[in-house]
C-alpha cells in the first residue's frame, strides 16, 4: 500500500473538553478496526490525557475519506552533556519524567488493521515536512518488529536506548489440552510451587480474592504500596507508589475500567495470609500483568511469587482468558513461568544535526574504551 494514497494532518491541539471529546469518538471507532493492545485502547489513552492535560501535535491520516491512523505526540526541549539541545517528540508521553513513570508498553500509532506499513510511512513523512522544528521522535515501548518497521520508513538514524524480552503464558492452549497450568512447567518449578502450596496450606485454604467495588479495589491498590516501594525503592524512578502523579493516573484508570472489567485486581492468600497482590490489565481476553506485590519471608522454600502467579493464571484459565502478558522485563520468574514472545524497546529517530552526530560519535568512543579496558 503506498503511502501516497494517505493524506495526513497535523495539528497542535491544546487540552480542552470538547477537544477530548472529538477525539475519543474518533479514536475509539479506529481503535475497533486495529490490532492495538490495552495501552493504546482508550481506557488508557483518554484517562492518560485527563489526568496530565497535555498539549499535543495530532496527527490524522486519512484514504479514500476515512480516518485509517491518529497519532499524539508531545513536544519538550532536551538538554545533554553540556552542548546538545534536541527538540524532542514523544509518541503516547509527555516527557515528564514523573509523568512518563506510568510505563507504557507496545506503543505504536494507532492504526487501522493492514495499513500498519502505509501509515507508518506517511506519518513519518509528514512529520519531516512539517515547519515543526524537531530533532528527534521518541518511542516508547514499542514492539521491536514495529521499532524496525518504523526506522525503516523514516530513512533516519535510529538508536536502540534499552531492550527487554517479552514473556507470556498461551492460556487458550492450555485450555485446548485439557492439562492444568502446574503439568506445563519443568520438573523444578513444578516441585517448588507444589512444596510450596503444600506448606502454605499450613495456614489455611488457598484462593484468589477480588475486591467488591470500585473502592474497595482503589484501597487494595493503595495497600500494594508500602510493600512495592520496600521491594523498589522511594526515590525518583524506583517504585511508582513514591510518585503521586503515578498514584493518581491509576486511581482513574481503576475508576473508569475495574467495573468493565479492563483492570483487575486480585490478591492470592491462604487462610489469612497474603502471598501476592496482583494489579492487571484485561483486553480481548488477553491479561496484562503490570504491578504486583509478594510477602516477605525467611523460608527460602516459600515461594510467594511463584505460587501467587500460577494460581492467578489457572484461575485466568477457567475464566475463559487466552493469554497472559507478563510483558517486559528480565525477571528470572517470568522465564521460569512462562515463555518469550517477542520484544520491547526504546527507540530513537534522529534527523540529520551536526550535534547529534557529535553526541554519538562519542558515545561510541566511549564504548569502545569501555570494552578495550574490560
Amino acid at each position: 500500500m503506498l503511502a501516497e494514497n494517505i493524506s495526513v494532518v497535523v495539528n497542535m491541539v491544546t487540552f480542552s473538553q470538547a477537544n477530548i471529546e472529538s477525539l475519543e469518538e474518533k479514536w475509539q471507532r479506529l481503535y475497533g478496526h486495529s490490532d492495538a493492545c490495552f495501552f493504546l485502547s482508550w481506557r488508557w489513552i483518554g484517562n492518560w490525557l485527563t489526568t496530565y492535560k497535555p498539549n499535543l501535535l495530532v496527527l490524522e491520516a486519512v484514504k479514500s475519506g476515512h480516518l485509517i491512523g491518529l497519532g499524539l505526540l508531545s513536544m519538550t526541549e532536551e538538554r545533554r552533556h553540556g552542548f546538545v539541545i534536541s527538540n524532542c517528540m514523544r509518541l503516547h508521553q509527555t516527557g515528564e519524567p514523573y509523568e512518563d513513570q506510568i510505563w507504557i508498553e507496545y506503543n505504536d500509532f494507532l492504526i487501522k488493521r493492514g495499513e500498519e506499513q502505509a501509515v507508518s510511512k506517511a506519518f513519518l513523512d509528514a512529520l519531516k515536512r512539517n515547519e515543526i522544528q524537531w530533532d528527534e521522535l521518541i518511542v516508547s515501548g514499542i514492539d521491536v518488529v514495529r521499532a524496525s518497521e518504523l526506522s525503516r520508513a523514516s530513512g533516519m538514524r535510529a538508536l536502540i536506548r534499552w531492550q527487554t524480552p517479552c514473556v507470556g503464558v498461551d492460556l487458550a492452549k492450555i485450555r485446548r489440552s485439557a492439562s492444568s497450568y502446574l503439568q506445563t512447567l519443568s520438573s523444578n518449578a513444578r516441585h517448588q510451587i507444589n512444596r510450596s502450596i503444600r506448606l502454605y496450606s499450613g495456614f489455611g485454604n488457598l484462593a484468589v480474592h477480588r475486591p467488591l467495588n470500585v473502592l474497595e479495589a482503589i484501597e487494595w491498590f493503595n495497600g500494594f504500596g508500602e510493600q512495592h516501594i520496600r521491594k523498589w525503592g522511594k526515590l525518583p524512578g524506583q517504585s511508582g507508589y513514591a510518585n503521586h502523579e503515578f498514584v493518581r493516573f491509576h486511581h482513574g484508570l481503576i475508576r473508569s475500567g475495574w467495573e468493565k472489567g479492563e483492570v483487575d485486581i486480585a490478591v492470592v492468600k491462604a487462610g489469612d495470609e497474603l502471598l501476592a497482590g496482583f494489579y492487571n490489565f484485561i483486553q480481548s481476553k488477553r491479561v496484562y500483568f503490570y504491578l504486583g506485590i509478594t510477602s516477605e519471608t525467611n523460608d527460602n522454600r516459600l515461594k510467594p511469587g511463584l505460587v501467587g502467579h500460577s494460581m492467578m493464571i489457572q484461575d485466568y484459565i477457567e475464566r475463559g482468558q487466552d493469554f497472559y502478558d507478563f510483558m517486559g522485563g528480565e525477571d528470572r520468574y517470568k522465564k521460569s513461568l512462562g515463555r518469550e514472545h517477542g520484544s520491547i524497546v526504546k527507540m530513537v529517530l534522529q534527523r540529520p544535526r551536526l550535534t547529534l552526530f557529535v553526541e554519538n560519535a562519542l558515545r561510541s568512543a566511549r564504548n569502545l574504551l569501555s570494552r578495550g579496558v574490560q
